[in-house]
């Protein structure tokens, strides 16, 4: 009954008009976007009523769903307003995070209040803004769509470009499918540059030379990219699509600013007990959602649904049931492979629940590797042209690029904004030629980044307690191959520096000089006493046992 009433609730928009008289071959859509229901124009726009091409064709849009014609397709009256309202607002679209940190960098100041303007009308063409223009924001929403099919290149395009998915060999007649069931590939061309999570997690690091005793292990992406296998995220290897875990508020954003965004933690799945919510607070979308993939829908006996503990959003195919012998299990259902897996619950063991590691988050040990660059360098040359991606034609002046040091290893820990342990990985270690200044500019700031490459071995106590690569500690210090005057450091922090290494996040931070101390304490100890032992259960009351001629005084 419930799905039945939501089918009802759609709105017909469109049921005759005559493109249907030349496409009425046309296959593949989904019986929510039918065109004998919806018609042709409802998303491409044109002329309906007319029977002469060149007339039928007069305004008609090749790409629905690009952030410029919304209003009159997507998220026209009676189809997805309320979505596109949210998705004008997310930080997909908007990428605001991405503009004040490099504005910040620049060491430019903040326009004020420019959220609700479209990029174009936000970066100018000079310092940061020029940059961004130029080699940042082909990764947002409103880039447009050029060329039909896919590719793990494509990147914007508004709806389309998570919600259209391609055929692998399509007819001539087939038109691609509109849904809900976004596959990975979908997020690769963005996702896959900057923090490299979709490469993280299938266990490709990229990298800048091919280590010859292991050729195999290396390859070459589409755009030439050259990539070393790696471990891959456990997550990954079960064959879980990004959705699977990424809500709608996530991706689609809620309607207002929201400078994190992030709803899913690690146990809104694992922990022992679910939260969750009664059917009749769904949303309208979640109930939308709920139409619209009925095999991944699943409520209790108490007609509750799970839900994330940071925003109450509904995880419809996450659910607990109980096997023929009477063995209770927590499953979920792929969004999009249909796939039933069983999920392991978070177990009240050693190490997460010794006193001292209250703060950790589930990264800070289960993160295997992290992509890593110490070494960039970015200069300016007025005397060449690049390509506008607001523009979309090159104009006059180019910023150049140079990176050294690139590895993919154990990621430092550090404190993020809300003062819990984190990876953090080099986000600005670089130097910085701006235009029309003499002098170089320096930064030295580490980001956090969940790297997307969780193991359920993860790090080792030694690893953490007796690792100065860890702390942040810097150990040497890297220089380009061809220009020995840029060295840069191999890390975060000196060895005993009073204040805290600084972030991209003005509110986070590098491992302070206490609580250094306090992890080196424990690594002492580890020399002589297994990570079992039970001294570790109250560290420091057994400190305070020590005689004054102990080794770890």
């Amino acid at each position: 009954m419930f799905i039945i009433i939501m089918i009802l609730g759609f709105q017909v928009i469109h049921a005759e008009e005559g493109c249907l008289g030349c496409h009425q071959e046309r296959k593949g859509f989904s019986v929510f976007h039918d065109p004998r229901q919806l018609g042709c124009s409802s998303c491409h726009l044109g002329n309906p009523e007319a029977s002469e091409e060149n007339l039928a064709h007069r305004g008609l849009e090749a790409f629905p769903g690009r952030m410029g014609s919304l209003d009159q397709t997507c998220g026209r009256s009676g189809c997805h307003e309320a979505q596109v309202l949210r998705v004008r607002f997310s930080v997909m679209h908007t990428v605001d995070g991405m503009l004040e940190t490099t504005r910040r960098i620049f060491g430019e100041e903040q326009p004020i209040d420019q959220h609700h303007l479209e990029l174009s009308k936000k970066l100018d063409q000079s310092g940061a803004d020029s940059y961004l223009r130029k080699l940042c924001v082909s990764c947002h929403l409103g880039n447009e769509k050029r060329k039909h099919g896919q590719s793990l290149k494509a990147r914007g395009g508004g709806c389309v470009a998570c919600h259209l998915e391609y055929p692998q060999k399509p007819e001539k007649t087939e038109h691609p499918r509109l849904t809900v069931e976004v596959d990975n590939l979908r997020c690769f061309g963005c996702h896959s540059r900057s923090g490299r999570i979709s490469l993280n997690y299938l266990g490709l690091a990229e990298v800048e030379e091919v280590d010859p005793e292991r050729i195999q292990d290396f390859g070459r992406l589409p755009d030439r990219r050259l990539v070393e296998r790696k471990a891959a995220d456990l997550h990954s290897l079960a064959g879980m699509a990004c959705i699977d875990c990424h809500t709608s508020r996530e991706l689609m954003g809620n309607g207002i600013r929201d400078e994190s965004g992030i709803d899913i933690q690690c146990l809104d799945c694992h922990r022992a007990e679910l939260a969750k919510k009664p059917l009749n607070r769904l949303t309208p979308e979640e109930n939308l959602y709920a139409a619209l993939q009925p095999g991944r829908f699943f409520y209790s006996d108490s007609a509750e649904v799970t839900v994330t503990r940071r925003h109450g959003s509904a995880l419809y195919h996450v659910r607990e049931s109980v096997s023929p012998l009477g063995k209770k299990r927590r499953l979920l259902t792929g969004k999009v492979s249909g796939k039933e897996l069983e999920i392991p619950l978070f177990k009240q063991g050693l190490h997460h629940n010794l006193n001292g590691h209250e703060r950790l988050t589930c990264d800070s040990c289960h993160a295997t590797w992290a992509p890593q660059c110490y070494g960039c360098h970015i200069r300016y040359d007025a005397n060449q042209k690049q390509w506008d991606h607001l523009l979309d034609r090159k104009t006059p002046g180019r910023w150049i690029e140079s990176r050294w040091a690139v590895e993919a290893s154990l990621p430092a820990l550090g404190v993020d904004e809300s003062g819990r342990i984190t990876t953090f990985v080099p986000g600005m270690n670089l130097i910085l030629e701006k235009p029309g200044i003499n002098e170089k500019v320096r930064h030295q700031l580490f980001s956090a980044l969940s790297p997307h490459t969780t193991r359920l071995d993860g790090r080792s106590c030694n690893g953490c307690h007796q690792s100065d690569s860890a702390l942040g500690i810097i150990h040497e210090h890297v220089t380009h191959p061809d220009h020995p005057e840029w060295i840069l450091p191999r890390g975060w922090i000196d060895e005993g520096q009073k204040t805290p290494g600084a972030s991209s996040h003005p509110e986070a931070r590098s491992l302070n000089v206490y609580e250094i101390q306090k992890i080196r304490r424990v690594g002492d100890c580890l020399s002589c006493h297994a990570k079992e032992d039970v001294i570790y259960q109250d560290f420091k009351s057994w400190r305070s046992t020590l005689p004054v001629n102990h080794p770890s005084y």
